[in-house]
């Protein structure tokens, strides 16, 4: 009886449609010369919400007077929104990241941060195709928790993605940044964190010797020769120039780098410098004079193509890999020379203000950062055959 009173109170364009599971109410009005019925799902049906229902109609029938009716802000899920061309677009996380790619791209920054940039992108590939509207911090919280690089990186992934998200906001597909509520250190694994491709990680003298034996050309020798006994960056090695390099004086001038084939500056002021050559790089450099001295203003050469280095990726996957997996010895990428070259001449008892100098830094304080162990375990007793110095 009470159930029928309640039935015949109902306002108008307000039923209930009886389920297995129970009853809804459901709102019933045209739009657009439309026929429309709209459960609210999740809403018990009683006196009061009976009223919600009615004053809920009345904001959608008000909307549709004035014209600013939008279906999806009251039936997110419906199906019948497409019919008026309310239909949210269903995009994907990975086109968020491609849209603020060419945003960056259209600021015109340096090579190396859109380096930096499309690095990110492929890092993310495991949430490029959750659609916006569906990417939850739960998702997110594994991301973080599944990799293996250093927490500065993944920090420098989600800063990324938390902007291309907020594109996501601005358009009104979402009301609020998921990204910016996840804290990278907090799902962080310590564990499962791989970090030896950015660890100082030097290569012994045998496996030096090792890795010249197995360079499929002379040049590939050449250059890796020259890195490992000058501590240059990759990037500054393919920047070198022969007008660079002083012979007489056994110096080189480094004062640029070539990043995504694009020359530039060094990394940073102090990078800009005057280097000593020992023995085994001077024998680097007159080696290479048969190569590029009378082809080429640049000193080294990708010999499969007779072209410069176009920036130290090229260096890593044209020679590097292929040397390294002749050589049969544990993997490290090409920056590990410049370690190699610290480490060696830290051991030996090397001035350390002679060291900044020579690979660039500004004070010993980034040798105590990067080389801290080195310094700390140094007993003045090893030393690498070949290597002397001013600075010795």
């Amino acid at each position: 009886m009470g159930k029928e009173k309640q039935r015949s109170a109902l306002p108008r364009g307000v039923t209930i449609r009886k389920h297995k599971n129970g009853d809804t109410l459901q709102l019933t009005f045209t739009y657009r010369g439309v026929l429309c019925r709209e459960p609210l799902s999740g809403i018990e049906v009683n006196t009061r919400n009976i009223k919600f229902a009615e004053r809920r109609l009345g904001e959608i029938q008000n909307h549709i007077s004035i014209g600013d009716f939008c279906y999806l802000d009251y039936f997110p899920n419906s199906r019948k929104a497409a019919i008026f061309g309310h239909e949210r677009k269903k995009k994907t996380v990975k086109d968020y990241l491609e849209e603020y790619l060419k945003i960056c791209e259209n600021r015109n920054l340096s090579p190396s941060t859109m380096d930096g940039y499309r690095k990110c992108l492929r890092a993310l590939i495991d949430l490029h195709k959750i659609y916006v509207t569906d990417l939850k911090p739960a998702a997110l919280k594994r991301w973080v928790a599944s990799r293996k690089t250093k927490l500065k990186t993944i920090r420098n992934r989600l800063s990324f993605l938390r902007s291309a998200i907020d594109e996501a906001v601005t358009d009104g597909l979402i009301g609020d940044n998921p990204v910016a509520h996840i804290s990278a250190s907090r799902y962080f694994s310590v564990e499962s964190a791989n970090t030896d491709e950015y660890e100082v990680d030097p290569f012994t003298p045998d496996e030096i010797r090792t890795i010249y034996l197995n360079c499929q050309f002379m040049q590939w020798k050449t250059t890796f020769q020259f890195a490992f006994n000058t501590g240059v960056r990759p990037s500054e090695l393919c920047a070198l120039k022969w007008s660079d390099v002083d012979l007489q004086k056994r110096t080189a001038f480094v004062q640029n780098a070539v990043v995504e084939g694009v020359l530039k500056g060094t990394k940073t002021k102090s990078g800009t410098r005057k280097i000593e050559l020992n023995e085994e790089a001077m024998q680097a450099i007159v080696e290479q004079k048969q190569f590029t001295l009378m082809k080429s203003e640049f000193v080294f050469e990708d010999p499969r193509t007779g072209e410069p280095w176009s920036g130290s990726d090229a260096i890593r996957q044209k020679a590097w890999r292929y040397i390294m997996k002749a050589a049969q010895i544990r993997y490290r990428n090409p920056y590990q020379t410049r370690h190699t070259f610290a480490t060696m001449h830290i051991s030996s008892g090397a001035n350390l203000f002679w060291l900044c100098k020579q690979m660039g830094h500004k004070g010993p304080d980034m040798l105590f950062r990067n080389y801290g162990s080195y310094l700390a375990d140094y007993d003045g007793h090893l030393s690498r055959p070949g290597i002397k110095t001013s600075g010795e």
